[in-house]
C-alpha cells in the first residue's frame, strides 16, 4: 500500500507521550498513530452499523412494504 505523508504538529506532553507508547509497543510513532486513527474509525464504523441494523429490525417490514408499493 502506498504511504503519503502528513505532517502533525502536536503539544510538546501529547508528542512526548506517542513517542513512549510507540516505543513501549516497539513500533514506530507513524505506526502508532496509524493503528490510532484505523481503531477509531472501526469503532465508529461498528457504531454505525448497530445503529443500521437496529432501524432495520424496528422499521424493516415498513421499508420493505414501501419498496413494494414503489
Amino acid at each position: 500500500m502506498a504511504k503519503t505523508q502528513v505532517n502533525l504538529r502536536l503539544e510538546e506532553s501529547t508528542a512526548e507521550m506517542a513517542k513512549q507508547a510507540a516505543e513501549t509497543r516497539h513500533i514506530p510513532v507513524n505506526e502508532y498513530v496509524e493503528q490510532l486513527i484505523r481503531a477509531d474509525n472501526e469503532q465508529l464504523r461498528a457504531a454505525f452499523m448497530a445503529g443500521v441494523q437496529e432501524i432495520l429490525d424496528g422499521y424493516g417490514d415498513l421499508i420493505d412494504e414501501i419498496e413494494a408499493a414503489a
